[in-house]
C-alpha cells in the first residue's frame, strides 16, 4: 500500500464495498474514517511537550495528531510527516515515534482487510443520539491483517470506531476477509454487555 494512501480521495471505498452503501454520512460530507492505535496518546503527549504549548486551566491540552476532520488519508499523513521533518534533527526519538505511528495507522486502514457487517438489531433512528446504528445498514468493523481483532464499529456519524455489543442476533456478516467478525460474534471480543443511544461511551471506558 506504499504511496496508495496519498492518492485516495475521501472517504476511500474499495470497489467491492461500493454496492454495500457504507459510510453514507462520510460520503455526503466528504470526510475520511480512521482506525488508529492506543499509542497515539503517548506520541501526542510527547509532541505537545516538545511544542512547548500550555495546558488550559483544567490541565487539559490540545490534541495535535489525532485524525480529526481530515478529508483524505494523504492530508492527515502529510500533517504527521510535517512533525517528522520538524523534529528529525532536534528530537530524533520523537520523529521516529511519529514515523512509526504513520506506518501503524497505514496498516490499520487498509479497508480491503476490514469486515463489513449489517446491523439487524433494534433501530435507533427515532431517538436523539450522539452514537447510533441503523437497522439494515452495513458498517465497517476495522482491523488489520497483523492484528485481526474486534476494535469496534464505525457508526452512522463517527469517523472512528466505538465498541458495541457483539450479540450474534444483531449482526449479519457481509464480508469478513480476516475472520475477525465471525470470531467476535462467537464471543471472542471485548465488548459492552449492553448499550443504549444515550450512553456516553467515552466516559464509560475512561472509568473502566
Amino acid at each position: 500500500m506504499t504511496g496508495v494512501f496519498e492518492m485516495m480521495t475521501g472517504p476511500y471505498i474499495p470497489t467491492e464495498h461500493v454496492p454495500l452503501d457504507v459510510l453514507p454520512w462520510n460520503r455526503e460530507e466528504g470526510y475520511e474514517v480512521f482506525s488508529y492505535p492506543p499509542e497515539i496518546s503517548d506520541v501526542d503527549e510527547a509532541l505537545f511537550e516538545a511544542e512547548g504549548l500550555d495546558r488550559d486551566g483544567r490541565g487539559a491540552r490540545v490534541a495535535l495528531i489525532y485524525p480529526y476532520g481530515y478529508h483524505i488519508y494523504g492530508e492527515y499523513f502529510a500533517h504527521l510527516q510535517g512533525f517528522v521533518d520538524k523534529y528529525e534533527e532536534t528530537a530524533p526519538e520523537l520523529a521516529d515515534s511519529i514515523r512509526q505511528l504513520i506506518e501503524s495507522i497505514k496498516r490499520m486502514n487498509v479497508k480491503e482487510d476490514w469486515s463489513v457487517v449489517r446491523y439487524v438489531g433494534h433501530e435507533y433512528d427515532d431517538k436523539p443520539r450522539v452514537f447510533g446504528l441503523t437497522r439494515g445498514r452495513c458498517y465497517y468493523w476495522p482491523c488489520s491483517k497483523e492484528r485481526p481483532v474486534y476494535e469496534g464499529v464505525i457508526d452512522d456519524e463517527e469517523f472512528t470506531s466505538y465498541l458495541y455489543p457483539c450479540d450474534a442476533e444483531c449482526w449479519e456478516i457481509v464480508l469478513d476477509p480476516t475472520g475477525m467478525a465471525a470470531r467476535a460474534l462467537a464471543g471472542d471480543a471485548d465488548t459492552l454487555h449492553a448499550w443504549y443511544p444515550e450512553m456516553n461511551l467515552e466516559e464509560h471506558f475512561n472509568k473502566s
